[in-house]
């Protein structure tokens, strides 16, 4: 290919991209890797030279603090911005009002943004009033910077706000399509883009920014029905492998689902080496406590704060949830693990009974141990050595710790396993 022919195919292109209407997806949950979507796509619009920004919106809402991220990265920019609103509820809603014009598609909403508070053991509720305050008070400021109606647009986030005909005390502002350009918190109503753009003196010819595989990836790692799955399989996996000889597959799952839950957290900038350094060291502060130090004491509840701040740090606001659903899933992990797990064939070597069975007296001089009462030579965890009279046994626990000198109870005899319980003086 000649080079001048070249040239002009790359002057063309630039002059095409330049008259070009940069199109971006606000779509499904608002979530950090979203953020960064977006922030890099107005940098790559600018530079570029795009004549405008359109923000296609079709979303639920999702994490405030997101949201308050794009609506900065929409009002700094420089260029002409459009918000082409197909649903934009709660943080979706300050998004669609950080354009500087917005238009309503065929049968559209805005508006729901009162904050909720979720936890895995209650419904959804509001928020308290100091968050209200808060998020209403940055309503406010992007209503101010493009004009909109103030009380309308606080209303969106405060259900105390009473609008006549509109939303009656204790409900949040829902506006439909009609409603919204009537009252000025929208512009116009447009049937599909391609008018929207028409009708905001947008250039038709239009390029679509599609989130980079990155982003993609970082949006399943983080979400709330993967991130706490991948931290409760971590800690299951490494729980087990400290409680089996040598290292092997629980191990290697616990270290991969770790891995993949801080590779979530780097992909969407939400996750840096601090976080990383502080769960690896909460982790090694409890495994000091366990192994190392009897007891429970500064090592442990250390462990467990570092452990906390690494979530906080990556999750913000949702942290509480993702702990939460983590400590729950990874609980009963473990009690499945330890339960029903050493009953199978195939998990015989992960409950320590190699160095049992090796050593184990005969089995009918074991099965007369059903129901005897002794006590835990070393701490059981699970396995461990009991005495019962003069003799020594090696013993399992039902899956829970039971620290030397406690008193226990066999429980059952399986062959030259003895499963013992810790027995209430």
């Amino acid at each position: 290919m000649k080079p001048r022919f070249v040239l002009s195919l790359l002057i063309l292109s630039a002059a095409w991209a330049h008259a070009a209407s940069y199109v971006v997806k606000i779509e499904g949950p608002i979530d950090q890797p979203l953020a960064v979507f977006v922030e890099e796509s107005l940098e790559r619009a600018e530079r570029d030279g795009a004549s405008g920004v359109v923000f296609w919106i079709d979303t639920p809402g999702g994490r405030v603090d997101a949201a308050m991220r794009i609506s900065d990265a929409i009002l700094t920019s420089p260029l002409p911005t459009l918000a082409v609103v197909k649903n934009a509820f709660s943080a979706g809603a300050l998004i669609a009002l950080s354009a500087e014009q917005v238009a309503m598609l065929p049968g559209s909403e805005i508006g729901a943004a009162l904050p909720i508070t979720v936890t895995p053991i209650s419904k959804p509720e509001a928020a308290d009033r100091k968050v209200i305050s808060a998020l209403k008070g940055k309503f406010r400021a992007v209503a101010e910077a493009r004009g909109r109606p103030l009380r309308l647009v606080e209303a969106m986030v405060d259900p105390e706000i009473e609008i006549e005909d509109l939303a009656g005390k204790g409900e949040p502002l829902t506006l439909t399509a009609a409603k919204a350009v009537e009252l000025g918190v929208a512009d116009f109503e447009a049937a599909s883009l391609r008018e929207a753009l028409e009708r905001a003196g947008f250039t038709t010819e239009t390029i679509v920014i599609e989130p980079p595989a990155r982003i993609r990836v970082a949006r399943l790692l983080t979400s709330m029905y993967v991130a706490p799955v991948l931290l409760a399989l971590g800690l299951l996996g490494l729980i087990i492998e400290f409680f089996t000889p040598g290292f092997g597959v629980p191990g290697l799952l616990g270290i991969a689902a770790l891995a993949l839950y801080f590779a979530g957290g780097v992909l969407a900038g939400m996750s840096g080496v601090l976080e990383v350094l502080l769960f690896l060291g909460g982790i090694a502060l409890l495994l000091a406590e366990m192994f190392l130090i009897p007891g429970f004491g500064v090592a442990g509840v250390s462990g467990f704060i570092a452990i906390g701040a690494s979530i906080y740090l990556t999750f913000g606001e949702q942290a509480l949830m993702v702990g939460a659903i983590a400590i729950v899933a990874g609980a009963l992990g473990l009690v499945l693990v330890f339960r029903y797990l050493p009953r199978t064939r195939a998990a015989h070597a992960l409950v320590l009974e190699g160095a049992i069975g090796s050593q184990a007296p005969p089995r009918e001089r074991l099965e007369s141990l059903t129901g005897a009462i002794g006590k835990a030579v070393t701490d059981l965890r699970p396995a461990g050595t009991a005495r019962f009279g003069e003799r020594k046994v090696d013993v399992v626990s039902e899956g829970e710790f039971i620290p030397r000198g406690s008193t226990i109870r066999v429980v059952e005899v399986e062959g030259a396993r003895v499963v013992v319980r810790e027995e209430e003086v």
